[in-house]
């Protein structure tokens, strides 16, 4: 009987647990054999298998048709089910040990499960048509949310904390950072299917920016329980740190400048304006006498007075399922969104109601929480007051 010798003993097997408890809370305290091992494990779980792309395509599919039905429990099957976030946490894991062969291979493998994730989802929700396919589901993930920066920041702290510590991947950390990064790329490929820039723009960039920083809080995560460059080059770190954090500064300062840039400008409130109809006449009626007179009697026509605009009228958006809703510069479901009320928001009617189809749109004025006023166009389904009056028009 003979032993096969050529087989590496793994370091870390041989420890006791107490001591593979302190090598983990001691990363930098480990050999250079030791640490290679246990990296090289941390690589294996975080590469991605099929079943991670077959459930891309499945996720993409389940929040395609959850945008296209307004469907909240599909946008979260559809994060749950893409909760293996596994090259995410290889891309952190590549650029905090300066490994950029497997960073490369980390980031095709992402690219392509995004890709996946976009094409099923455009296709599932982008190619509904007629007017009751409104996406305000999909319209809530153009603008930043600082609930959403949040809950993308904590997911990827997690899973890159459970990755060094336990040596596993964070289902529900999974679930959160999926959903913050492939909601908004569905969302993003439904508008650009659709030919709808407002929403395809904002989205990306929302996508853009909970991506960089995912990266980012993961890499600090990670560097922060020990891990460093393989090589001994501390720059590699140093280099990966501060190429995060542009991207992540990039990404804010562009998407702040997109969405000032795709606001369209609301129309200008329409004023009465009085028109005079008449002017002041003089008649005169000369008179031949033997002493030459003339006299003159002038008479003024008065001028219309211009009736008032009565007071808008203050109303409420409700009946939206929580969503809110989108205001459009036109009484059309497919026209340019101007902003977005959410439910319960205090709005005034100027104008309406006018009757398109089998729909009511009014026209109103609401205040956004950086107290920027616009006004638009917004669905009567949507409106709740004490008495609905039509107002005149402006």
């Amino acid at each position: 009987m003979s032993t096969n010798m050529s087989e590496p003993l793994d370091p870390l097997q041989t420890h006791s647990r107490a001591r593979r408890r302190r090598a983990r809370r001691m990363l930098t305290q480990l050999r250079a054999d030791e640490r290679e091992t246990f990296l090289e494990n941390l690589a294996q779980i975080v590469s991605p298998n099929v079943g991670f792309f077959v459930f891309a395509l499945l996720a993409g599919l389940l929040i395609g048709v959850g945008f296209r039905f307004e469907q909240r429990a599909l946008l979260f099957a559809g994060a749950l089910v893409a909760h293996q976030m596994g090259p995410l946490l290889g891309l952190a894991l590549s650029a905090v040990t300066g490994s950029p062969r497997f960073f490369l291979r980390m980031l095709a493998s992402f690219a392509v499960a995004g890709l996946l994730v976009a094409v099923t989802a455009g296709l599932a929700g982008g190619l509904a048509t007629g007017s009751e396919s409104l996406f305000l589901l999909a319209y809530g993930h153009t603008e930043l949310n600082l609930i959403d920066f949040g809950l993308v920041m904590l997911g990827a702290g997690l899973i890159a904390y459970y990755l060094a510590r336990e040596e596993r991947l964070a289902p529900l950390a999974g679930a959160a950072v999926a959903y913050e990064l492939f909601l908004p790329l569905g969302a993003a490929a439904i508008g650009l299917l659709r030919a709808e820039p407002d929403l395809w723009q904002g989205a990306a960039l929302t996508f853009a920016l909970h991506l960089a920083w995912a990266i980012v809080v993961a890499v600090a995560v990670l560097a922060a329980l020990g891990f460093r460059p393989l090589t001994g080059a501390s720059r590699s770190l140093v280099a990966a740190m501060a190429l995060m954090g542009l991207v992540a500064i990039l990404s804010a300062v562009g998407l702040g400048a997109s969405v000032m840039a795709i606001l369209p400008t609301p129309p200008p409130t329409p004023t009465a304006t009085p028109t005079p109809s008449a002017t002041a006449t003089i008649t005169s009626t000369p008179t031949i006498t033997p002493t030459a007179t003339i006299t003159g009697t002038p008479t003024k026509t008065p001028t219309p007075t211009v009736t008032p605009t009565p007071t808008p009228q203050p109303a409420r958006v409700n009946n939206t399922g929580g969503t809110g809703a989108v205001v459009r510069v036109a009484s059309d479901p497919l026209g340019a969104h101007i902003g977005f009320v959410e439910e319960g928001s205090s709005i005034l009617l100027i104008a309406g109601p006018k009757q398109v189809g089998e729909t009511t749109w009014w026209y109103i004025r609401f205040t956004t929480k950086f107290d920027e006023t616009f006004e638009g166009w917004l669905l009567g389904d949507y409106i709740t007051t004490a008495t609905l009056t039509p107002s005149p028009t402006p």
